[in-house]
C-alpha cells in the first residue's frame, strides 16, 4: 500500500507539535510559579491554540488517509473479483471446447437431426421383443416370437399444427394352432418372410384449445383404455386382452382407423372432463365409414375416471355387416394401486353379437416392480368362440425407459358343441426398450 510522501512528513511533524504541546501543558507549575507577570499566561495560551490547530489539522489529515487506504481495499477487492471471473470463464470455455472436441469426434462435420421446415423436431422410438413358451394339450413349442422396432417423429409445423408418424419394422411369429379346432396344438409360425412395415400411425393436428382439437390421417382408435394407451412401453402386459387381437384387427372395434377425430378436454373444478368424435374407415374396409366416440369424466382427487365408448359402422365392403359396439370402462388409479375395467357389446347384421370384457388390477410393489392379474372374457358369439384367459404377470423398471416383464397365461377355451375344452399355459419373457 503506498502513501504520498510528503502527507507522511506533515504527519510526523503534527505528532511532533502535539507532543511538545502536550509537554508544555503538562509543566504548568513552573510556569506559574512566578506570580509578578502575565506574559508567561499569553505565552502558554498562544501555545494552546497552536496545539489545537495542529490537532484539527492531524485529525483531518488521518481522515484523508483513512479514505484512500479504504478506497485501494475496494479497487483490489474489484480486482480480485475481476480474476475469479475470468478464470472461471476460462474454465467454461475450456469446458465447451472439450464438448465441441467429442461430437466433432462422434457425427464429424454432420448435425446430429434437422427439420425442413419444422420448427421443432422430436425423435423417439422403441424396441419391443418376447420369448414365449405355449404348452398345449397335444404338444409344446416355444419360440423369439416377436421383435418390433417402432420409429416415432412429432414436428411442430407453426402455431397450432403438429405432426405425429409411428413407422413399425415387424418380426413375429404369431402362436397359433394346427389342429382342427384351433384349441390344441400350438406352433408358431415363421417368420423369415421380409419384416413387415407398417405406418401404424400418421396423423397432423390443429389444435384451436384443450377442448377443440382436429386430428386426422390415421389415429389409434379412441374407444376405452388400454388401446388408447397403446404403446407396449406404458403396457403392463403388451399381449392386450382379447378383443383387441388379432392386432391390428377389428374383433370389437377397430385398433386404428383412417380418417378425423375431434377431441378436447376441460377442467371442471378438480374434475376433467373429455371427449372424442370420429369419423374414419377401418384399414379392411376402406370403403365404408364408421363413426363413434367417447366421453370420460375423471374425479381426479379420487382418482377415478368413467368412460362411455360408442361405434356404429360396416365390417365389409363385400356384404351387409353393419355393426354397433356400446362400452363402458372404468379406471382407478390412485397410491399403489391401479385398476383397469372394461366392457363392450356389439349388435351385428347378419351375424351373432359378441361380448368382450376384462378386469386388471396391479400394485406397486416398489418404483420399479409392479405385479398385475387380469381376468379377460371374449366370447364372439361364433362356434367354439366363447374363451376365458387369466394372466398374472410381474413387472420390472429398473431405468425408466426399460421394461422387463415375466408373464403367466392361461387360456381356455370353452367347451361347444363338437368341439371340446381345452387349455394352453404360455410362459413369456419380454422387453421393451423406449427412447
Amino acid at each position: 500500500m503506498k502513501f504520498n510522501k510528503s502527507r507522511i512528513v506533515t504527519l510526523r511533524r503534527l505528532l511532533l507539535g502535539a507532543a511538545v504541546s502536550g509537554l508544555v501543558m503538562s509543566a504548568p507549575a513552573t510556569s506559574l510559579a512566578d506570580d509578578n507577570t502575565d506574559a508567561h499566561m499569553a505565552q502558554m495560551q498562544r501555545k494552546l491554540d497552536a496545539a489545537m490547530v495542529a490537532i484539527q489539522q492531524l485529525s483531518s489529515t488521518v481522515a484523508e488517509l483513512q479514505n484512500e487506504i479504504a478506497a485501494q481495499k475496494s479497487h483490489k477487492a474489484n480486482a480480485s473479483s475481476n480474476m475469479g471471473m475470468m478464470t472461471e470463464l476460462d474454465e467454461r470455455v475450456e469446458e465447451l471446447e472439450d464438448t465441441v472436441d467429442t461430437i466433432d469426434g462422434r457425427v464429424g462435420s454432420r448435425a446430429v437431426a434437422n427439420a425442413f421446415d419444422a420448427t421443432k423436431l422430436d425423435i423417439g422410438g422403441f424396441v419391443d421383443i418376447a420369448t414365449t413358451l405355449a404348452i398345449g394339450e397335444d404338444k409344446t413349442e416355444a419360440a423369439f416370437n416377436r421383435e418390433v422396432f417402432e420409429l416415432l417423429v412429432k414436428a411442430k409445423l407453426g402455431n397450432a399444427w403438429d405432426l405425429f408418424v409411428a413407422q413399425a419394422f415387424i418380426r413375429n411369429a404369431p402362436l397359433k394352432f394346427s389342429d382342427p379346432a384351433g384349441r390344441r396344438s400350438p406352433f408358431f409360425a415363421n417368420n423369415n418372410s421380409p419384416v413387415v412395415t407398417d405406418t401404424v400411425i400418421a396423423w397432423a393436428q390443429y389444435s384451436k384449445s384443450d377442448m377443440f382439437n382436429v386430428q386426422f390421417g390415421r389415429f389409434i382408435t379412441p374407444q376405452g383404455i388400454i388401446n388408447i394407451e397403446h404403446f407396449p412401453a406404458n403396457l403392463l402386459d403388451p399381449e392386450q386382452p382379447q378383443f383387441l387381437r388379432p392386432f391390428p384387427g377389428q374383433t370389437i372395434f377397430a385398433n386404428f382407423s383412417d380418417g378425423l377425430n375431434v377431441h378436447g378436454s376441460k377442467f371442471v373444478g378438480n374434475n376433467k372432463f373429455s371427449y372424442n368424435a370420429y369419423a374414419a374407415a377401418w384399414a379392411g374396409n376402406s370403403s365404408n365409414l364408421n363413426v363413434g366416440g367417447r366421453l370420460a369424466y375423471s374425479f381426479v382427487d379420487a382418482g377415478l375416471t368413467f368412460g362411455l365408448n360408442g361405434t356404429y359402422g360396416d365390417r365389409s365392403s363385400s356384404a351387409d355387416a353393419n355393426f354397433a359396439v356400446l362400452g363402458a370402462d372404468v379406471l382407478f388409479q390412485k397410491g399403489r394401486w391401479i385398476w383397469k375395467n372394461e366392457i363392450f357389446l356389439t349388435d351385428e347384421e347378419g351375424a351373432p353379437g359378441k361380448v368382450a370384457f376384462y378386469t386388471m388390477p396391479a400394485y406397486k410393489l416398489s418404483d420399479k416392480w409392479t405385479a398385475f392379474y387380469r381376468f379377460d372374457y371374449l366370447d364372439t358369439g361364433l362356434p367354439g368362440g366363447e374363451s376365458v384367459e387369466n394372466v398374472l404377470g410381474l413387472s420390472f423398471r429398473p431405468i425408466f425407459n426399460t421394461h422387463l416383464r415375466g408373464i403367466y397365461r392361461w387360456r381356455r377355451a370353452k367347451k361347444d358343441v363338437g368341439i371340446p375344452a381345452a387349455d394352453t399355459h404360455v410362459f413369456q419373457l419380454s422387453t421393451t426398450f423406449n427412447f
